[in-house]
């Protein structure tokens, strides 16, 4: 089986190389390059470490080459963010030719997206199960409110490091967070913009020329709005996950024309949330206004620590009996029927 090596300056420098396995079935594809599985092996000890490689499509304009150095240059240690490896370009010669090879290197990861895990997956891309994913799933189908908080609590942790260290996110939404053996992570820094540049760019571009999901963005992102997207931005994002992960359907939905317009006019169908802890707290999350939303990943996380899940509970409990209750009432109504007992109990339970 051929080999593909790897290896641009700084990795002669410093005696390390990068191997693919050319036949392998690539992890993912996008509309930057594909991603394979490969290592990165030591030249000096001969030790290797799986890395996923990120080989960028020859035909990308400049400026998307950029977007990925600036993805590949976000190397933060946390265990809700994605490790980001570095970026590698390498000249090649093709038939007389000097070209150019662009790669981002960030950890690999094997777990299961969270827009697959809502759709009832739990396996990695090799088919294997991953019983954290698993376990995650089998709660969110008992009791939704605390498997939620547990997804958007971990999300937080991991915007927090990021706006720590100054970038945004900018495209929170369930593709691009992970759920791995025992973590939850942030994945794809795509759009990941540090905040020192969004407040020196004053500009603003058309209405809807804009690269993250309509129905996770706020309206500063959807209208192009560059100068004034913050921390809050992710924010509201991630408001609107804790809505769809807690209801089960996104709050806007239609055309992308008619999600931007409503994500810029209407608020959100904040009734469908039964816990009125949980509703307060995705209505200030996801505020028009910025300064009325939560200023701060910590303090959206701190609410979330103080939500009340024991109410919800008793409901889950209490339908639950009187469903098993009326399962008994059924069996006796060929007998009682009669008697109106039957009738009398179904209009007790409701």
């Amino acid at each position: 089986m051929a080999i593909i090596v790897l290896q641009d300056d700084r990795g002669r420098a410093q005696k390390y190389h990068y191997e693919v396995e050319s036949a392998s079935r690539p992890l993912g594809s996008g509309g930057m390059g594909q991603v394979m599985r490969g290592v990165r092996v030591n030249e000096t000890t001969g030790s290797q470490e799986e890395v996923a490689i990120k080989f960028l499509y020859d035909d990308l304009t400049a400026s998307v080459i950029d977007r990925a150095r600036k993805e590949a240059s976000v190397q933060i240690h946390n265990e809700n963010l994605i490790e980001m490896k570095g970026f590698m370009e390498i000249r090649e010669n093709m038939n007389g030719r000097q070209v150019m090879r662009y790669h981002v290197i960030s950890e690999l990861l094997r777990g299961v997206r969270l827009l697959d895990l809502l759709k009832g997956k739990c396996e990695d891309y090799e088919g294997n199960e991953i019983p954290f994913a698993r376990q995650w799933l089998t709660e969110y189908q008992t009791n939704r409110e605390a498997a939620s908080i547990t997804i958007v609590k971990n999300v937080l942790s991991g915007i927090m490091a990021l706006h720590d260290a100054g970038y945004i996110h900018r495209d929170i939404d369930p593709s691009n967070v992970m759920v791995t053996d025992g973590k939850i992570k942030i994945i794809d820094f795509g759009l990941v913009k540090q905040l020192v540049q969004v407040q020196e760019q004053v500009q603003l571009t058309h209405a809807g020329q804009f690269m993250g999901k309509a129905a996770y963005a706020a309206p500063e992102l959807v209208s192009g709005d560059v100068a004034h997207q913050n921390q809050t931005t992710d924010l509201y994002a991630i408001g609107i996950l804790l809505y769809r992960l807690i209801v089960g359907e996104l709050p806007f939905q239609g055309s992308n024309a008619e999600v931007i317009n409503m994500q810029l006019q209407e608020k959100l169908p904040l009734k469908n949330i039964q816990n009125k802890q949980l509703r307060q707290i995705v209505e200030r999350a996801t505020e028009k206004r910025q300064a009325e939303r939560y200023q701060t990943a910590a303090e959206f996380r701190a609410d979330l620590e103080r939500v009340d899940l024991s109410m919800a509970a008793s409901m889950v409990h209490t339908a639950s009996a009187n469903s098993m209750l009326l399962k008994d009432v059924a069996l006796w109504g060929g007998v009682v029927v009669g008697g109106g007992l039957l009738g009398a109990l179904i209009r007790y339970l409701l």
